[in-house]
């Protein structure tokens, strides 16, 4: 698939697994381009976003998928994966828990309500963002 940018009439290849992902790349590269070498807590936050909806469009992982909840399009993280082979040690089981923790303290509702959920306990490792559209108008308000 291919899309049209805004400030010129070039065509641009989809490199990633869905349209959101590609516009959470985007977002992660205008950042990268307003912080240069320093990495901003936003785009920590976009970076784990966008890794999480990378693998709900991955048909063959069925450990985080697109679902709704309370009517809106979420995401359900059944298992908190370790991501150490593709992203490095950074992203094991552990660090992806407190980079969703990170996503679910750093960004809440107008409201004040949380987003992401993220249950962690001897025997719970799940999370789930409840409201991708909330949560990405946060990441852009922050």
């Amino acid at each position: 698939m291919a899309r049209k940018t805004k400030s010129s009439n070039t065509v641009r290849k989809l490199e990633d697994s869905s349209w959101l992902a590609q516009i959470i790349q985007d977002k992660m590269d205008v950042e990268s381009s307003k912080m240069g070498l320093w990495v901003s807590s936003r785009w920590k936050s976009l970076n784990t976003l966008h890794i999480i909806v990378n693998k709900a469009d991955d048909k063959d992982y069925d450990n985080i998928y697109y679902d709704t909840y309370n009517g809106k399009q979420s995401i359900t993280i059944c298992e908190i994966p370790s991501l150490t082979i593709e992203y490095g040690y950074d992203y094991d089981t552990e660090g992806m828990q407190a980079r969703l923790r990170g996503l679910a303290e750093r960004y809440k509702d107008d409201n004040g309500m949380y987003i992401v959920s993220v249950l962690t306990t001897n025997d719970l490792n799940s999370a789930t963002i409840k409201d991708i559209e909330e949560l990405m108008y946060q990441l852009g308000t922050h």
